[in-house]
């Protein structure tokens, strides 16, 4: 188990830094307690650590990143104890640069069944594949929200 943030979009210190303290809190993690929150993260950096995470309690925001896959394998729920912007569980956005080639292709949520409260917004990611192939509404537990993809 270990501490989710609380952070949002604000980061402090370079991708560098970003990159090093996301590793340090999510090495051998499989119970984020709080938000995942992945934002600015380089294409060059080895994200595998988080293939062990298995349950966030609360929301997931990937944001502004370069990366080209998520290897969130093990995730399997996402609780949405607390939301991003008072309504989302799941939150993708702008993960892609404009002058390079660099881009997120793939989530990777390849295990998540649920959704258990919250919606899920995905949008403005240049070269993501396969969002709109997934059945949200089976996912999301709230079927009074529409998923935005």
């Amino acid at each position: 188990v270990c501490a989710g943030t609380l952070n949002g979009l604000s980061v402090t210190g370079d991708a560098q830094h970003q990159y090093q303290t996301l590793h340090k809190m999510y090495n051998n993690c499989e119970i984020v307690m709080g938000n995942l929150e992945i934002v600015l993260i380089d294409h060059t950096q080895d994200l595998s650590f988080l293939q062990t995470i298995r349950e966030v309690t609360g929301y997931i925001l990937i944001a502004m990143n370069v990366f080209a896959a998520l290897p969130l394998r093990s995730l399997r729920v996402i609780r949405g104890t607390q939301f991003y912007e008072e309504r989302f569980a799941l939150f993708v956005l702008l993960n892609y640069n404009p002058n390079a080639t660099h881009a997120l292709r793939q989530l990777g949520l390849s295990q998540l069944t649920e959704i258990l409260a919250g919606g899920v917004y995905i949008e403005k990611n240049a070269q993501l594949c396969h969002v709109d192939t997934v059945e949200w509404r089976d996912i999301m537990r709230d079927t009074r929200l529409e998923p935005i993809v």
